[in-house]
């Protein structure tokens, strides 16, 4: 008698085949790994056999572990003896998740998670467990959660970082984003027939053009974007350019340089207002993902390989041209969106608040003042830089800026609050309270009546 294959349906009914297999080994990825919770899960092979339903079920477990962590461990905590092996804690975390804040039945989460661990060998121990300390999670888990509290979920570390830099309330109030769904940030190509608004009817325009929608969605699905009319940016990380616009005026024709470029933006900005931009980065795949943007919305610019650090234009790499004495006019425009502990974006990455640690953020100053002492040099007398990171940590924004001003007298400070692309925000928000010497820093709370924006820092010099 011959096996039956099993199809894709009944794969996606077999709890090992399914939403919580994904989610708990995705968890699990990214605490031991530190791998990026979306590669976590997609690059799972079982993933792409996975129907679209079931796919956003796995990434809503997955990202509600992220958000709720420390409130699920509180919970957790008081019936284990010992902290279980990583991917039974993993399935233990998921299955809470599911009980705690999604709503599913105890039934469901205890069953499928239990299955779930009988499906291997290594966790078929571990399933008697986890059957008792789920069932109790669904008896005794909302009396106990009540009594923790959203800023349990952000790691002591950051919690004292964010504390000294930006005082209580903000804390706070950046906790209770974290355990918020963000909506979805899109900015709109110049010259759409209607503009915003009607590009994507349900969207929100906020302050700068940014047009919001409330729930992401399959996002290749949206109208207009097999057209070319828009990419998925957030409000924040919109921000720079715009500010480049205000600072410099009209950008058409402007020589840019989009330093560290990828996934491009940015690049994708600029170029629509008609910049002669170049995209540089080190990282030729996501390089290839900007290129597609690119072709998408029929946008062009310059892509360059290359390290930030020691890349040279190309007459100034030349030693013939410079034995000569040729002279480096530099870029009208310098863009450095430097490579950061990006923990600003936790609305969007609630991951990256596990994975990242005070080395981390040893390690990416040093090269961030690398790659800015770099930045420098490309911009030509009278031009504009723009220096900017979505990290919420001081060393990564202002100490970084503190520093180049001391080593290059030659860059004169511009004060940002005064931009028309600022004002907006700075009437509903307390932008103006953090931010410090003509720099901005955005906090991920500001404008939280419309779902708040990523954190970050935005700096900008003219070189005299």
């Amino acid at each position: 008698m011959n096996k039956k294959t099993p199809n894709v349906r009944e794969k996606r009914n077999t709890p090992q085949h399914g939403a919580r297999y994904v989610a708990a080994h995705g968890v699990r990825d990214v605490l031991c790994n530190d791998t990026p919770l979306d590669l976590a899960i997609s690059n799972q092979a079982l993933f792409a056999q996975l129907e679209r339903r079931d796919r956003a079920f796995a990434r809503l477990i997955a990202a509600t572990v992220f958000r709720r962590l420390g409130q699920i461990d509180k919970v957790l905590e008081p019936f284990l003896k010992k902290t279980p092996p990583d991917l039974a804690m993993a399935v233990l975390r998921c299955g809470a998740a599911q009980i705690l804040f999604l709503q599913t039945p105890p039934y469901a989460a205890v069953n499928g998670s239990v299955a779930l661990l009988r499906r291997s060998k290594k966790t078929a121990h571990m399933a008697g467990m986890a059957n008792a300390v789920l069932r109790r999670v669904g008896e005794q888990g909302a009396e106990l959660l009540a009594q923790t509290q959203t800023l349990d979920n952000i790691p002591d570390w950051l919690r004292t970082s964010w504390q000294g830099a930006y005082g209580d309330a903000a804390l706070s109030a950046m906790a209770d984003m974290l355990v918020q769904d963000p909506p979805l940030d899109i900015t709109t190509k110049p010259g759409v027939p209607g503009q915003n608004v009607m590009v994507l009817p349900d969207g929100l325009v906020l302050p700068g053009g940014t047009v919001r929608m409330d729930k992401a969605g399959d996002v290749q699905a949206l109208a207009g974007y097999d057209d070319g009319n828009w990419w998925v940016q957030d409000i924040s990380a919109a921000l720079p350019v715009r500010i480049l616009s205000d600072l410099v005026g009209d950008l058409k024709g402007k020589s840019v340089l989009d330093m560290c470029a990828a996934p491009g933006g940015k690049t994708l900005q600029l170029a629509a207002a008609g910049a002669d931009v170049t995209a540089l980065d080190k990282n030729p795949e996501r390089l290839e993902r900007l290129q597609e943007n690119l072709d998408r919305t029929g946008l062009t610019a310059n892509i360059v390989v290359g390290d930030g650090i020691k890349w040279r234009q190309p007459d100034e790499a030349d030693p013939d041209r410079v034995n000569q004495g040729f002279v480096n006019k530099g870029f009208d425009c310098v863009i450095l969106d430097a490579p950061c502990t990006a923990t600003g974006t936790f609305r969007r990455r609630p991951d990256v608040l596990q994975t990242k640690t005070a080395q981390n953020v040893d390690s990416l100053a040093r090269l961030q003042e690398k790659l800015l002492t770099a930045a420098a040099r490309h911009v030509r007398p009278g031009g504009t830089l723009i220096y900017c990171t979505c990290s919420l940590q001081p060393r990564e924004g202002e100490a970084q800026i503190e520093k180049f001003l001391q080593k290059r007298t030659d860059f004169r400070h511009n004060s940002l609050l005064e931009t028309n692309s600022v004002k907006p925000i700075r009437a509903i928000s307390a932008i103006t309270e953090t931010s410090k010497n003509g720099a901005l820093r955005i906090l991920p709370h500001f404008i939280h009546e419309k779902g708040g924006m990523d954190g970050f820092f935005i700096a900008a010099f003219t070189r005299c």
